[in-house]
């Protein structure tokens, strides 16, 4: 399969790239900048916002995984974001429709569920894809729309569009760092509750990317894409209980469970995460040892 990766050069595209090729695919990655250490062979360094760079980008591919974003709120002023994203992914998806390309894999947002949570506005946890939306940023805002986009995009030319949510992202050396940033003081479980202290592990963003373009007859398609836990030591029904008293509870919640449900991609996706920072840290916060091939790509030699 000829495989298009946009936004090549950023985290989670720099482990796409790398996951599609080992899974024995052809990959065009592509960014707005060159990157030195991207595996694919072919790189196109392209500009999203014309459309005619994206036409000549897509052409001839056979899946696209779009990830090509400003991915978030905090660098860029809001109105950068929003203009940004949308002309990019309106681009990517007039082209999908005009070169008939039968599958599109893009990367959508926890931010369109209402992030940062409050508990008034939880209708259930864990969360899951029919829940409501809450926009509350641009950012978020093109995500959203960008996946009302995606279902009429679908309608019109009958191909494949798949939206997966990612959550909070780390890569294998970034786990170490959960200590200091999230466990230090006391006032970062109530901050960490404003996504349900759910995160996402590069390698399994990846791999989903993979099991999106390499499964058929999807039609539209919304994916939550999380760990398999969240980021602090104590048990979910703790946080709920503590952070959460009065929101519901969909379904029971186990030991340490994301409460941002990646059921639906299991069951249509083969989707299973593989990795947790409880491989890299106990929960006292010391630093396990760490295989060197599970260092961040960046800091490979591969």
């Amino acid at each position: 399969m000829k495989v298009v990766v946009t936004g090549a050069a950023g985290k989670i595209g720099r482990w796409t790239v790398r996951t599609i090729l080992e899974a024995g695919h052809e990959v065009t990655a592509s960014d707005r900048k060159l990157r030195e250490e991207s595996r694919a062979q072919n790189f196109i360094q392209a500009e999203l916002r014309d459309y005619g760079q994206v036409v000549q980008l897509l052409k001839g591919s056979d899946a696209v995984v779009h990830l090509g974003n400003i991915p978030t709120d905090v660098r860029n002023t809001s109105q950068a974001i929003f203009e940004n994203n949308m002309i990019v992914n309106f681009n990517i998806l007039e082209a999908c429709k005009d070169l008939q390309i039968p599958k599109l894999v893009w990367a959508s947002s926890e931010t369109v569920l209402g992030y940062p949570f409050k508990p008034e506005e939880l209708s259930y946890l864990p969360v899951d894809e029919e829940h409501p939306t809450i926009v509350k940023s641009s950012y978020a805002m093109a995500k959203r729309l960008t996946e009302n986009l995606s279902q009429m995009f679908n309608k019109m030319a009958n191909t494949q569009v798949v939206a997966l949510r990612f959550a909070n992202m780390y890569e294998p050396d970034e786990y170490e760092k959960i200590p200091i940033m999230h466990w230090s003081e006391e006032g970062q479980r109530d901050a960490q509750k404003k996504n349900a202290w759910a995160y996402c592990d590069v390698r399994d963003a990846a791999r989903a990317c993979l099991l999106a373009i390499e499964k058929d007859d999807l039609g539209f398609e919304i994916f939550h894409i999380t760990a398999p836990d969240t980021i602090f030591p104590e048990t979910s029904k703790e946080l709920v209980d503590r952070f959460f008293p009065n929101v519901t509870l969909k379904t029971p919640i186990e030991g340490h469970q994301t409460l941002m449900s990646y059921d639906k991609a299991k069951q249509i996706l083969g989707y299973e995460p593989r990795h947790t920072w409880r491989d890299v840290l106990n929960d006292d916060g010391k630093t396990k040892a760490l295989p060197e091939d599970e260092l961040a790509l960046s800091n490979t030699n591969i």
